[in-house]
Parts: structure tokens; sequence; C-alpha cells
């Protein structure tokens, strides 16, 4: 497991080892950005929120192909991470897709510069996203300029 920020880890798949850990820590929800049946004998979603939530965490689930981010993916994951006080965990097969939703949810109210230092500090690689991340750093500059 990987602390992003003082609210916000990513891992690759969780089991109840690391579940009892994560409530142990304070997660308070865990986001699943796995699609269902990438590999053999992987949990499916509706058996991993049962599990979940019967520890107590709340469990979402947004299902994201590797380097296939669409807007809406972000937008919600966003949401996700909006949400007040809640300490959020995401996980994937490795914790890439995990990463790079965060990075580009964050991108919109953060700097590039605090997203890729905060990525360095917790040894994430965002460098798959890091054109897109600029793209909006740059429409965020155009917008203040323009409005």
């Amino acid at each position: 497991m990987k602390k992003v920020s003082s609210n916000f880890s990513i891992s690759g798949p969780i089991d109840d080892e690391a579940l009892e850990a994560l409530k142990a820590q304070g997660v308070t929800k865990i986001v699943n950005v796995r699609l269902d049946d990438e590999e053999p004998g992987q949990e499916n979603a509706e058996q991993l929120a049962i599990k979940v939530r019967s520890h107590g965490i709340e469990y979402v689930h947004i299902p994201v192909k590797a380097n296939s981010y669409s807007q809406k993916d972000i937008a919600e994951f966003f949401k996700q991470l909006a949400t007040g006080d809640d300490k959020v965990h995401a996980f994937c097969r490795t914790g890439n897709r995990a990463i790079h939703l965060w990075a580009l949810a964050n991108s919109h109210s953060e700097t590039l510069k605090y997203i890729e230092n905060q990525c360095e500090k917790s040894n994430c690689n965002i460098s798959a996203v890091k054109e897109l991340m600029q793209d909006i750093e740059r429409e965020k500059v155009w917008l203040g300029a323009n409005i």
C-alpha cells in the first residue's frame, strides 16, 4: 500500500488482511477501479462490495480500462475524493489506474507540481497521464486569463 496524501492511498488487489489494516488506519471508503474478470479467479465487484461493507467501510466501483480514462470516470473519481473527511483507498490490479485517476481528478484543483511531488514521495508513476495533466494545466491558465 502507498500513502499518497493524508486522506488517500492506493494498492493492488485487497484481501481480508488488507481490509483490517485499512480499517485500522481510518479508511472510510474504498474505490475499486478494476474491471470484473481481469484475471482468472479475481473476486468480482459484487463479492468485493459485500466483503468491504462487512468491515464497515463504504465501497464504490468505478471500472476503468488501463490508460482509457473518460471525463465521466475522472469526474466520478473526484466526487468520491471530495466528500468531506473521508479517508479513501483506491485499488486496481497494480495501483496504476488508481494513481492515474487521482492525479487526473486533482489536476483541476491542484497544481501539476503538487501532484508530481505527492506521487514522487509515494513512489508512484504518473508518466502515462502527464501529457493529459499538462493539457488540463494549460486549460486552467487559459481560463484564468479569459474569464
